[in-house]
């Protein structure tokens, strides 16, 4: 699962949630068709802001982090475990690991291909500390990596200019006290050059 993408990100919103099938996530959210979240889950469309809050609200996910991958994954916490899956899943598909030698990523992380396999399908079996370091090591990644979020690699982040790349993750960063201190001065700032282009 490509949870590296938008697409892999419902997915695993959904599953973390509980919600087995695409179905039962419908059920959340009326007035929706299968073929909507069929196309988002598949990658065909992309969901627009208003339709990821619906599906960030259904799966009490954050929706900074279902848009872009940053920032805490639940409003209220860091899912850890889910950040680890989210970056094995990455490093399996996008190239640190060549997804065909799933036996030799196996024996490097001590685990067998069956086991590797469920840790890829299943965002609920806990990566353990252990595997996690092991998993660095084997992408020659340093110590830590694997807990951390890393919004650099979307795609939908990248098609966004480099100072609004860098305002989106100097706010995901930010504590929630200051993010309400960083939008308040982005406000004033606005409502500043407006006031000066209307004058002038």
């Amino acid at each position: 699962m490509q949870s590296s993408t938008i697409a892999g990100r419902i997915k695993l919103a959904r599953k973390m949630a509980g919600l087995q099938t695409q179905a039962s996530l419908l059920a959340l959210i009326p007035g929706w068709k299968p073929s909507r979240l069929g196309n988002y889950e598949a990658g065909i469309s992309t969901p627009g802001p208003d339709d990821i809050q619906l599906i960030a609200d259904a799966t009490g996910v954050s929706a900074c982090w279902l848009t872009f991958g940053q920032g805490p994954i639940r409003p209220s916490e860091r899912d850890l475990q889910a950040i680890r899956h989210q970056n094995l899943s990455h490093a399996l598909d996008a190239g640190e690991v060549d997804p065909d030698q799933l036996d030799a990523v196996a024996k490097g992380l001590r685990i067998s291909r069956k086991r590797l396999r469920e840790h890829l399908d299943n965002p609920f079996l806990p990566i353990s500390d252990v595997l996690a370091r092991r998993l660095e090591r084997l992408i020659e990644a340093r110590a830590g990596w694997l807990d951390e979020q890393h919004v650099d690699r979307d795609p939908l982040f990248q098609s966004f200019p480099e100072p609004m790349r860098e305002l989106m993750m100097i706010y995901s960063e930010l504590p929630p006290t200051l993010r309400k201190v960083l939008l308040a001065t982005a406000r004033a700032l606005r409502d500043a050059g407006i006031d000066e282009s209307s004058s002038g």
